[in-house]
């Protein structure tokens, strides 16, 4: 059950985000004062306007693209640098190993929120920056995840083996332990993935990340503050989006953490 509501939820998030061009009613920047604050159900606006008249459906879907664009993007790029750094530190075992995870102490004890928007706050605002804020305050976990997992391959025959055959440190690195660190990464990146959506609509609700009129729902909760009394639905679509997407891929990353986990699987 939990791996088909996980599966369902994520492809419907995806599917929304990749159809949003032909599923969008209207365009999602596009106001019209004259239909402003229109209830759900209004003939043309399914999930009703906000206080601009612009259509809430077609700003929910164009901010589940950004969204999940968000978290892909900084997923790669945290995966990658993170997974390599954690590789080479698990591997070489030396002060740079030392001095690496010292830093990522440091990062560690900030929160992750704080120190992504902080970053942001510095670099400044945008889509890019925000993608390189939440991969700067993000990278840790894989990097400390991945020099775990590589003490402990390195010391298991099979690579002890390989290396007494004379392979060398990058072969014994990439064709011996990477395949079997890869799918720790896998689950933290799918686990990471909700946290970066949810980060990342934190701080565009506190005016730190993606500015309106962008569609994103961190901003779209943001501007719903003053209408919540009179305006329920400005509010409410943009963080049923938002909780039921990171919902389904927590529920995914579960299933593939069992799944991929064989000490799960015994």
């Amino acid at each position: 059950m939990k791996k088909w509501l996980g599966i369902g939820l994520t492809a419907a998030a995806f599917a929304a985000a990749l159809l949003a061009p032909w599923l969008a009613p209207h365009d999602p920047l596009a106001a019209d004062f004259v239909q402003g604050l229109r209830p759900p159900g209004t003939p043309g606006h399914p999930l009703g306007t906000d206080q601009l008249g612009r259509d809430l459906l077609a700003r929910v879907l164009y901010g589940a693209r950004l969204a999940l664009f968000i978290g892909a993007c900084t997923v790669l790029i945290t995966a990658g640098v993170g997974g390599l750094l954690g590789l080479v530190a698990g591997f070489v075992e030396r002060w740079p190993s030392t001095v690496l995870m010292r830093i990522a102490d440091v990062q560690l004890s900030f929160p992750f929120i704080l120190l992504a928007m902080t970053i942001n706050a510095i670099v400044g605002l945008g889509l890019r920056n925000i993608i390189l804020s939440l991969s700067a305050a993000g990278w840790v976990v894989y990097a400390r995840v991945v020099r775990g997992e590589v003490l402990s391959v390195k010391q298991r025959d099979y690579v002890q083996a390989a290396a007494a055959l004379g392979t060398g440190r990058a072969r014994l690195l990439f064709r011996h332990v990477l395949p079997n660190v890869a799918p720790s990464i896998i689950v933290v990146a799918s686990l990471q993935f909700s946290s970066f959506i949810v980060a990342e609509a934190a701080i565009s609700f506190l005016g730190f990340g993606i500015q309106p009129p962008t569609p994103a729902w961190g901003s779209m909760l943001s501007e719903s503050r003053d209408f919540l009394y009179f305006a329920w639905w400005l509010a409410a679509f943009p963080g049923a989006a938002l909780a039921l997407t990171a919902l389904g891929v927590n529920l995914l990353g579960d299933w593939l953490r069992d799944t991929l986990d064989p000490k799960l699987r015994v």
